[in-house]
């Protein structure tokens, strides 16, 4: 087709000829010899309807002809407002510039004066705007997240304070007071402690402290981001050794399995505290150099271990080890900045206005983000494209502003992390620190929305507050009436899965972690639980859930869900007194679907194994059944043979302990086909 025929149809304004060469299949961005295309030839001539169309048809509004002209130059320049009128409604291009450095509006003295004033405007508006998103700011205004971890009592409190004590006369009003105090004092906070200080010798830094308590431990990981974050790891150097290698393992786990992002390893600095208790300091130091290197060699693939030893008393402000730390954390926040992509302008405009909205929504700073859209082009005056706010606002998330986002199924943003932290976690999770209205849950530790709003009567909005919770996965309900708060949940009575008809046939899997430095992430099994109260109740029927158990039946088969204390392993149970083998397969699937989709979004870079329970154990309810390697059941699967028991010196057929289990890859299809589309309709 030749393109000088569209486009000369264009010039004359032949709207029908136009739409059949476009049905046609003719390229509408095409040139004709002289370089104008359509939407240049329709613009020069005034045919606005020739315009329109070729608009809605994808027409690119910005294509330059020879002189360096638009479209929106050649309208102005003939004075054709509505096509100028057209062009600006669709968002072209008002700032470019032609051969001869005009802009459009430059050209725009024959238009009509209410034309030419929206045009101005309009070009006001996107300079502005081209401002808020491509300027960036200055490196001392970035803010880095220093996460400080560690068990209950290590001395993080204190190290956070005297971190931020930069001045001489500072820091020896702090020791002296520690001096005079006969114990130490212990100030309860709610889970996690958030501040944003700028650290004279280091920087803006936004310093979470995270409570030791494992009831915190959900909420934890799910702030636990490691994109422009750095980990200070605290143990007691007084500990004996197996006691210190447990706390730093559990926590650099905890870090490995937070991380959803293979590309990034996080920054790590192991910290020895209680440095003034030790009888023998070279002995201790010996000890933490030596913890330095045996952890920085075996978390060399997924994390950078700091190799500076620190032996710190965590009360005393100024000394030499607490500026090295200074130092060293000062070092890393600038390589990482020099890493990170460059912040957008409009973060420091979308700062300000949130700080606003704080002191407004004090007793509630929570917003959905349809909302929280709307209220951000209202606040700036620009219609902001929604992915320069979600871009500015995941800048303000991983700089410890806001809380954004929580999950992929229900957008909200949190406004003030620290009233979150207060207001939501201390009163499930701290009740015996933060006393409240008592929630006392009914039976099956379920608690009625009445009693959600006696303890929470502080909020406003209790529906926009459960919706909060389910994303934290601090409260689960299948009516909307009634409600299972995890937080309360008790562990599962052996009566729940006591034996049954001596017929009973039971099959077992077992996923654990396959490398020493992989565990789950505490938020896997609540996450877990979710997804089994969401599932369609003419699969499954509704669960019963404890803390770390899981109960449910499908058509005449039980399944049991259990995670170990350590998150290292997840048995699935399946028994049925009836029923058929189709059935068992199902349920086994289901459930293995499930928590295999969980772990790819949760913990991408976790590696796992497979392994089949042991049915002589399962049937005898040994709490502790023997898994065989699931490669030596397939194995012996090929032959029809036996494996035998390395304890019992028992052999199990492997039709008695294996059921059906799907490949990799038919299990990564269920996934993407079923399970993620059916949990955002479950969650919308």
């Amino acid at each position: 087709m030749d393109s000088n025929e569209f486009v000369l149809a264009a010039l004359n304004g032949h709207v029908d000829a136009v739409i059949t060469m476009l049905r046609k299949g003719v390229d509408v961005d095409t040139k004709a010899l002289d370089g104008d295309t359509a939407l240049h030839k329709a613009s020069r001539r005034g045919h606005d309807k020739v315009v329109e169309l070729l608009i809605k048809n994808g027409a690119d509004l910005n294509v330059t002809n020879k002189d360096g002209d638009t479209a929106l130059h050649t309208a102005c320049r003939q004075g054709y407002n509505s096509v100028v009128e057209l062009l600006v409604k669709n968002q072209a291009d008002l700032l470019v510039a032609n051969e001869s450095h005009e802009r459009p509006v430059d050209l725009a003295g024959g238009l009509a004066r209410g034309t030419r004033l929206s045009l101005e405007t309009g070009m006001l508006k996107q300079a502005e705007y081209i401002e808020l998103v491509s300027t960036v700011r200055p490196e001392d205004k970035t803010t880095v997240r220093l996460f400080f971890l560690g068990d209950f009592r290590v001395g993080k409190t204190s190290l956070r304070k005297i971190l931020e004590m930069t001045g001489f006369f500072v820091g020896t009003s702090w020791n002296i007071r520690r001096k005079l105090k006969r114990q130490d004092d212990f100030i309860p906070f709610p889970g996690v402690h958030v501040s944003i200080k700028t650290v004279r010798g280091i920087g803006r830094l936004c310093l979470y402290h995270f409570v030791g308590y494992a009831q915190f431990y959900v909420t934890h990981a799910m702030l636990l981001g490691t994109t422009n974050a750095i980990f200070p790891v605290v143990y007691k150097i007084t500990d004996v050794e197996e006691e210190q290698k447990r706390e730093v393992h559990s926590w650099l786990s905890f870090i490995c399995c937070s991380n959803a992002d293979p590309t990034n390893k996080p920054r790590v600095i192991l910290i020895a505290s209680h440095a003034d208790k030790l009888q023998d300091k070279n002995a201790g130091w010996r000890r933490a150099k030596a913890i330095v290197e045996y952890y920085s060699k075996l978390y060399q693939e997924s994390l950078v271990v700091s190799q500076e030893v620190f032996l710190i008393n965590c009360l005393e402000a100024g000394s030499s080890g607490i500026q090295r730390l200074r130092e060293v954390i000062s070092a890393i926040r600038h390589e990482m900045l020099q890493q990170r992509p460059k912040v957008p302008k409009v973060y420091v405009k979308l700062s300000e206005i949130i700080e606003g909205w704080r002191k407004e929504r004090k007793t509630f700073p929570v917003m959905e983000w349809q909302d929280y859209l709307t209220a951000v082009r209202q606040a700036t005056h620009i219609y902001l494209e929604e992915r320069i706010v979600q871009l500015a606002s995941t800048y303000l998330h991983d700089e410890g502003e806001i809380i954004y986002p929580l999950d992929k199924t229900a957008s909200l943003v949190v406004l003030d992390p620290q009233w979150l932290f207060t207001w939501v976690f201390g009163i499930l999770l701290a009740p015996t620190m933060f006393p409240i209205v008592s929630l006392n849950p009914a039976a099956r530790d379920c608690v009625t929305l009445d009693k959600i709003t006696r303890a929470f009567g502080h909020v406003a909005d209790i529906s926009l507050l459960i919706k909060l919770l389910q994303v934290f996965q601090l409260c689960y309900t299948f009516d909307g009436h009634t409600f299972i708060l995890p937080s309360q949940q008790q562990k599962m009575d052996e009566g729940e899965w006591s034996p049954v008809s001596s017929k009973a046939v039971y099959f077992g899997l077992q996923i654990r972690c396959r490398r020493e430095i992989d565990s789950f992430s505490c938020d896997l099994f609540p996450r877990l639980q979710t997804l089994l109260m969401h599932a369609n109740p003419h699969t499954l029927t509704k669960p019963l859930l404890w803390k770390n158990s899981a109960k449910c039946i499908y058509v005449k088969a039980d399944a049991l869900l259990q995670i170990s204390q350590d998150k290292r392993r997840l048995n699935i149970l399946v028994r049925s007194a009836g029923g058929n083998r189709e059935d068992w397969n199902s349920i086994m699937d289901l459930l293995t679907d499930m928590t295999y989709y969980l772990l790819h979004e949760i913990s991408p870079e976790l590696r796992t194994q497979e392994m089949v329970l042991s049915a002589l154990d399962l049937r005898e309810h040994n709490p502790q059944p023997h898994a065989y390697s699931r490669k030596e059941v397939e194995k012996e699967a090929a032959n029809g043979e036996y494996v035998v028991h390395p304890q019992r010196k028992v052999p199990e057929k492997v039709t008695d302990i294996m059921l059906h289990v799907k490949t990799q890859q038919s299990k990564l299809t269920y996934i993407v086909s079923y399970f993620y589309c059916n949990r955002k309709v479950a969650m919308a």
